[in-house]
C-alpha cells in the first residue's frame, strides 16, 4: 500500500480531505457489498479506510465539512467543542451512494471529545434511518483515550432495525503496528 501515515495532533490537514492535493475520496462501483463511510481531519482514519477499503473490496466514501475545518489542532477542537454545544456541521453529500446494493457498512472516524467527530455524528443524524437492515461497524482512531461512547452512539441512533457489530479502536501513534490486528478485525466482520 501506497499510504503515507501522519502522527498524531500535529498532521497537516485542510479539514475536507486528508492530503491538501487531493479530492476526497469517491470510489463506488456496482458490485461491491461493503462501504466504508469516513471522516479523517489529519490522515489517521483515512489510513484506516483505505486498508479496510483493500482487504474488504470495499467501497469508500470520505465525508467532508461544506465548511472545513482549520487545519491548526487547536482551532478545530474550539471549533468542535462548539458544535457539539450547538449544531453540527453541514456535510457536502449531494454524491452519496445509494445503500440499497451494501450488506455491510464501515464507519471511521477519529474520537473527539470521547464521542464520534461532529462530521460523522452529522452523517448518523441525517442518514440514519437510511441505515435500517444494514449490519454497521465502527472503526476509529483515538489519541489514548479509547473510543468513548462511540458504540453507544451508533446503538442509540435509528436505524432500530440495524445490527451494530464490535468496535475496533486504535491510538492514533499506533497505527502501523497493528495493520495486522486491523486487517484481521476487517475480515471478523465481514463474515458475521
Amino acid at each position: 500500500m501506497n499510504t503515507q501515515l501522519p502522527k498524531g495532533r500535529g498532521a497537516i490537514s485542510d479539514g475536507k480531505d486528508t492530503n491538501l492535493n487531493e479530492a476526497p475520496t469517491r470510489l463506488i462501483t456496482k458490485n461491491a457489498k461493503t462501504l466504508v463511510i469516513y471522516f479523517s481531519r489529519s490522515g489517521n482514519t483515512e489510513y484506516q479506510a483505505k486498508i479496510a477499503q483493500e482487504v474488504l473490496h470495499a467501497d469508500s466514501y470520505e465525508l467532508i465539512a461544506k465548511n472545513s475545518y482549520a487545519t491548526d489542532y487547536d482551532e478545530t477542537v474550539n471549533r468542535s467543542n462548539q458544535e457539539q454545544a450547538g449544531s453540527l456541521p453541514e456535510l457536502v453529500t449531494d454524491d452519496l451512494p445509494n445503500f440499497e446494493q451494501y450488506d455491510l457498512l464501515l464507519l471511521g472516524s477519529p474520537i473527539w471529545s470521547m464521542t464520534l467527530a461532529n462530521p460523522m455524528q452529522k452523517f448518523l443524524e441525517q442518514f440514519g434511518r437510511q441505515l435500517s437492515g444494514k449490519r454497521i461497524a465502527e472503526f476509529t482512531t483515538n489519541a489514548g483515550f479509547g473510543a468513548g461512547n462511540a458504540q453507544q452512539v451508533l446503538k442509540e441512533l435509528p436505524p432500530a432495525f440495524a445490527t451494530v457489530l464490535n468496535e475496533y479502536t486504535i491510538k492514533d501513534t499506533e497505527i502501523e503496528e497493528t495493520n495486522d490486528q486491523f486487517k484481521d478485525w476487517l475480515q471478523e466482520t465481514e463474515e458475521k
